[in-house]
């Protein structure tokens, strides 16, 4: 793959975003047994997760705006070390409201690495090869959280506090890299470098306004839509599973691991090729069929083995739709590559809360709801991107 940016740069970025993930990954396991022990309601145990990410959809484009002001690297340097010490202070919590005040601070604090990382990436290589850098990223980043719940359930027989340290140690152990091999991004050509002074004069307002205008809201819509769907997915499939199936949690692994597996080994080893025969629209779209029809058969499955087919065609299908989407978006000129990938990380986390909130509410009336409207919505997405290739044509022709 060839990219503009420097290929050392760009693998150590990838490990310190995969170490990141696989101790994000670690925990999500752990900390139900954590709750455990000091006593927690499950009503209890949902906010917890509710408020990492309200924490990170206010504070992501906060700092997605300062990395456009002072530079990436501090952002992400920062970013990563937020991320360990939130996780190693969840040691010394010793109630509700400690472990509150530990999710909102951490999410905070660690809210800019992603969209750092991202905006290094799409600052320093070039738009022809940018959705092949992204989707590497995208890659690396599932691979970790695919390690992480493996890792975790290794480590914590030796106590509930073990993959929490691990977790964080991860995070800091790499700061020192990030710090000597990561130097700070620039553009990667003149056009680019013309922009950026009119692009970092936009207010913070200004810029969030922007999600509105064509080429930004039909991407943050589908980054939304799809992140409600996914989450709703993944809140209530092992639920779903043991109701309809009576499944074992070995069936339950299977069904996340052929989801995330496939996500990862196609953007990998097979995204790359993709793009050399179809452009971004047509994948996106390609994708999203998908997307629908793997939700589709998990609804309405008379087996476990369909199900976990339908997660495998849901993996398969986001793998195309997330990196066409975040390099389309990056290419967007008229704000910076960290407000956007901020953005991003908002609706991303939006996502997170609405998803989990609406599956949880249907699922209680109609145990294939989740997965019947994940379909639904990811439909409308298709839907829109259809609509927002027509304004840009629109638009093409009045200029």
């Amino acid at each position: 793959m060839k990219i503009m940016m420097d290929r050392k740069a760009f693998f150590l970025l990838g490990f310190i975003m995969f170490l990141t993930m696989t101790g994000y990954g670690i925990v999500l396991p752990t900390l139900p047994f954590l709750a455990d022990d000091l006593h927690l309601s499950s009503v209890q145990m949902s906010s917890l997760i509710i408020i990492w990410a309200i924490s990170q959809l206010i504070t992501a484009p906060l700092w997605g705006r300062l990395a456009d002001k002072i530079g990436r690297k501090p952002v992400l340097i920062f970013g990563v070390f937020g991320f360990g010490i939130a996780f190693l202070l969840l040691i010394f919590a010793q109630n509700y409201w400690q472990l509150v005040f530990v999710r909102l601070i951490g999410a905070a604090l660690s809210s800019g690495a992603q969209p750092a990382a991202y905006s290094m990436v799409a600052d320093q290589t070039d738009k022809m090869y940018r959705s092949k850098a992204i989707a590497k990223m995208g890659a690396v980043n599932g691979l970790g959280f695919l390690c992480g719940p493996a890792i975790g359930g290794v480590f914590s027989p030796l106590g509930v506090m073990v993959p929490f340290i691990i977790a964080g140690s991860l995070a800091l152990i790499t700061l020192p890299f990030a710090w000597w091999f990561i130097k700070e991004s620039g553009v990667v050509n003149e056009e680019e470098d013309k922009l950026k002074e009119e692009r970092e004069s936009l207010s913070l307002w200004k810029s969030i306004g922007m999600i509105t205008k064509t080429g930004y809201w039909n991407h943050y819509t589908i980054i939304l839509g799809l992140s409600i769907a996914a989450s709703s997915f993944f809140g209530l499939l092992g639920y779903f599973m043991i109701a309809k199936f009576d499944a074992t949690s070995l069936f339950v692994s299977l069904a996340f691991s052929a989801q995330a597996g496939m996500s990862v080994i196609v953007q990998f080893f097979f995204l790359n090729k993709i793009y050399e025969y179809l452009d971004e629209e047509k994948i996106c779209k390609i994708g999203l069929v998908i997307v629908v029809v793997g939700y589709s058969i998990i609804s309405f499955s008379p087996y476990v083995w369909t199900v976990i087919f339908g997660c495998t065609l849901t993996g398969l299908g986001q793998a195309l739709v997330r990196p066409t989407t975040t390099a389309m978006l990056s290419k967007q000129n008229e704000m910076g590559q960290g407000i956007t990938m901020g953005l991003q990380h908002s609706m991303d986390s939006l996502g997170r809360i609405l998803g989990p909130l609406w599956g949880g509410w249907i699922f209680t009336f109609f145990i294939s709801g989740p997965f019947v409207t994940s379909a639904i919505i990811t439909a409308l997405l298709l839907g829109i991107t259809y609509i927002s290739a027509h304004q840009q044509y629109l638009q093409t022709k009045k200029a």
